[in-house]
């Protein structure tokens, strides 16, 4: 099943982060019911969510290489980084 978080929430059997606000987010039947009975998601059609995926931008879409993957860990953690001159 497909739930829109009306708030934060930690779901873990869905992501290590948090689920912010208006992020859509799928679920089995049983915890998504406990997640609605309390009034922490409602829940969305599928087709809904697919609409949201195809507005994303080709960059948040398009699989990085394991170089780039590399470098952004680096660079997040505050290592230099330099290639080797040609």
């Amino acid at each position: 099943m497909f739930l829109m978080a009306r708030d934060t929430i930690h779901v873990s059997s869905v992501s290590s982060d948090n689920i912010i606000t208006g992020q859509t987010f799928e679920i089995d039947a049983l915890a998504g019911a406990s997640l609605i009975k309390r009034g922490l998601a409602t829940e969305v059609v599928a087709a809904a969510v697919k609409s949201e995926l195809g507005t994303l931008s080709k960059s948040e879409t398009t699989p990085k290489t394991k170089q780039q993957e590399t470098q952004t860990v680096l660079t997040k953690s505050g290592a230099n980084i330099r290639n080797k001159a040609g």
